[in-house]
């Protein structure tokens, strides 16, 4: 065994229920051995290489960070708040105009925050793979969403072909798909923990075309694809009719697609039309992020499909945007996921944050429900097993039922004293 970890609470992943006086044994990246009542002769020891025994304090799953923009993070606090969301896209697209180490040292913290507040496993939309050594180095778990963009149908295929060059710089070599010139003995090793997907930005910024080739690709190899969608109403009206701000946006950089509008929503047009071929065993490695603004017949679309869907609520308060559509997505069945977005529209990468703001946007959201959502939902977008060694270990406030931990923790959360990725320790309290 790799650890022993005694712990007085343990949230059980898949009933949710909490057990008492517990020994975790960790091997080989799971969770080999819960044993209940903690009782065992001679303690810990001599029962795995490492040992903790960190008394008063809940074992809950790690928090999976579903949506992130990592190579944002230098823009923490640079972009005035108040702004139009096309106007903050102009502040974003300028201020990716830095040095490459500010942008790297600005993904190096943002890691750091992220596993220090009990995030093992992360999705991050990435421009070029930046990210991808740096999740590694955290010892974090991380799909690293390749962002891909463009109208053009002609330059589709060299939108894929650009993101190809980033997995020969970035991740193992797969010559069975990128062929047998792929690369040679300086390639670079795997990247524990952590591979690649993609991400077509949004149906504003990029067409059908390029999109059915990054579903298609990661359809068939099993990846992570995941989705701008319905962010803003200005979306809508651009997708439906081809007029409004970001009609203005796209003709200020010249991006501008020549039609007249698909006279539907961005859901529909994704979920019922362009990647409508592969979605009857989609599951939940399909993330559509935002989702704010469902109209028409999408939710009855994401209740047949049930992807996966990803609700940033500190970002969505920083916009303004209406109050988002928690219990009717609930009905639908979808796998409901929370993320952080990017530090230009957030102030921290901390998941109890995104928690505290779901339930002061909606008081009456279920605590418990939020918890799986920040949790073990975030778990099947990766396929990951019910046994897991991603745990984070929490100071318990009170000797309480999880609905009132939950409770205290929304208010005040509570202290981290360690966690888990992929079972090797990636934070601990001092």
């Amino acid at each position: 065994m790799d650890y022993a970890v005694r712990v007085s609470h343990y949230l059980d992943p898949v009933t949710f229920e909490l057990s008492r006086d517990v020994i975790l044994l960790l091997s080989q990246g799971h969770v080999a051995e819960v044993i209940v009542g903690g009782e065992v002769s001679g303690g810990l020891s001599g029962l795995a290489a490492q040992t903790l025994d960190l008394g008063d304090a809940v074992c809950l799953p790690g928090f999976v960070n579903a949506h992130a923009h990592l190579d944002l993070s230098h823009l923490h606090r640079q972009v005035p708040r108040g702004l139009a969301f096309t106007d903050w896209a102009r502040a974003i697209i300028a201020g990716r105009q830095v040095p490459a180490p500010i942008i790297d040292a600005g993904i190096d913290d943002a890691c750091r925050m992220a596993a220090a507040t009990g995030t093992t496993a992360i999705i991050d939309i990435s421009v070029g793979g930046l990210s991808a050594e740096a999740i590694a180095r955290h010892g974090l778990r991380g799909v690293v969403a390749l962002e891909v963009l463009q109208w053009d149908a002609a330059q589709a295929e060299a939108q894929m072909r650009a993101a190809d060059e980033v997995v020969r710089r970035k991740f193992r070599l797969e010559t069975d798909r990128l062929g047998a010139d792929a690369g040679g003995a300086t390639a670079p090793a795997a990247l524990a923990g952590v591979d690649f997907g993609y991400s077509p930005h949004a149906p504003y910024t990029t067409g059908r075309e390029l999109y059915q080739l990054a579903y298609g690709r990661a359809y068939g190899e099993g990846r992570v694809m995941t989705t701008h969608v319905s962010e803003t109403p200005a979306e809508l009206d651009f997708v439906r009719t081809a007029t409004g701000p970001i009609a203005d946006l796209m003709r200020q950089f010249g991006a501008w697609p020549g039609f007249a509008g698909h006279g539907t929503t961005p859901i529909e047009l994704l979920l019922g039309d362009w990647l409508a071929p592969w979605l009857g065993e989609s599951g939940p490695r399909l993330v559509l992020v935002h989702c704010n603004y469902p109209a028409g017949n999408d939710l009855d679309l994401v209740a047949a499909i049930k992807p996966t869907i990803c609700w940033c609520p500190r970002s969505h308060a920083y916009f303004g945007h209406e109050p988002w559509p928690l219990h009717e997505y609930f009905e639908t069945g979808a796998n409901l996921v929370l993320g952080t977005d990017s530090l230009a529209s957030n102030d921290g990468l901390d998941m109890w944050g995104e928690m505290q703001a779901a339930v002061q946007a909606q008081p009456d959201a279920p605590r418990t429900e939020l918890l799986r959502m920040a949790t073990i939902n975030g778990r099947a977008i990766f396929d990951a097993a019910d046994n897991v060694a991603d745990l984070a270990i929490w100071e318990l406030p009170a000797d309480t039922g999880l609905e009132q931990m939950l409770n205290l923790w929304l208010g005040k959360p509570p202290r981290l004293l360690a966690s888990f990725s992929q079972g090797q320790l990636v934070a601990r309290a001092i």
